[in-house]
């Protein structure tokens, strides 16, 4: 059962301000942490693919996809999704699809507006990767600049913020709704085929994860 959800995100994300990022030791030597699913994940991982503002990246016809929630002033989100990318390039059958979940304030939420806003013109990846290998936090003043650098017309994004400003609200919103009904505790968090991944692993553990799934193997 999904719970009721407190219907403001600036409220959402004060609540997870003080949350470390979701345990980022699953990089160590090991296996990586592997949740028992919610019923939202582990009956409704059809429901989570469906992301009205973002495409996926990679295979139209994948046989594993990787749903990642991650917040772009979030270091460890930032070392994975290095990570991510260089397995996409080398898995004709992977996908990936991200889905913004601003929880470290303001800034990242104007991030996460912008990166939404840039996708009606064709720009939301362009402009993920550009705030995703920014190597620091990133500021108000730099999302102007890093949005300019991935070729966003900045006249047009400003008339999109404002004129799909509901749209976007609804998509950080069920972002938002989806983390918390899965009990998430901070990003990175990923759902690999339907297995909840907290935290962020080398690339050598979400490749072996990707193998173990394509093999029908369980990952505990």
């Amino acid at each position: 059962m999904i719970r009721k959800f407190v219907p403001a995100l600036a409220a959402a994300a004060a609540a997870l301000a003080a949350c470390s990022p979701a345990d980022a030791d699953n990089g160590a030597a090991g296996t990586a942490v592997v949740q028992d699913m919610p019923p939202i994940a582990r009956t409704g991982f059809d429901d989570l693919l469906h992301n009205p503002a973002t495409p996926f990246l990679g295979a139209e016809n994948a046989d594993v996809t990787i749903i990642g929630y991650v917040d772009y002033n979030c270091p460890y989100c930032k070392k994975m999704y290095v990570e991510i990318d260089e397995v996409l390039k080398a898995d004709p059958k992977l996908r990936v699809l991200y889905k913004d979940w601003a929880i470290f304030g303001a800034v990242s939420e104007n991030a996460a507006r912008s990166a939404l806003a840039a996708g009606y013109q064709g720009k939301y990846h362009a402009v993920h990767a550009a705030f995703m290998k920014h190597p620091s936090r990133v500021t108000d003043d730099e999302i102007r600049r890093l949005l300019q650098g991935a070729g966003v017309d900045l006249a047009r994004l400003d008339q999109d913020l404002a004129s799909h400003r509901a749209e976007i609200d609804d998509v950080l919103m069920l972002n938002m709704q989806e983390a918390m009904a899965m009990g998430l505790q901070g990003t990175p968090a990923f759902i690999i085929n339907g297995y909840l991944i907290p935290g962020g692993m080398p690339r050598a553990q979400l490749e072996a994860i990707i193998a173990r799934l394509r093999t029908g193997q369980p990952l505990r």
